[in-house]
């Protein structure tokens, strides 16, 4: 499995599947754990308060 372009299409399509499906797993189990958790101890998504504090930081029509 070192290289995944030499392997059959059907083969990669089913790894596709399966990570797909890992995922979606993933995905439910957070978000069942988001609506468990009290407020102050919700999850915090880094990228999202990244890109909020850089629209405060450069963004010009918000420092008028």
């Amino acid at each position: 499995m070192d290289n995944i372009e030499a392997m059959p299409t059907a083969v990669n399509y089913a790894l596709f599947e399966e990570a797909l499906t890992t995922f979606e797993a993933a995905k439910k189990l957070l978000t069942t754990a988001k609506l468990t958790l009290s407020p102050e101890n919700q999850f915090r998504d880094t990228r999202e308060t990244a890109a909020i504090l850089n629209c405060f930081a450069y963004d010009p029509s918000r420092q008028e």
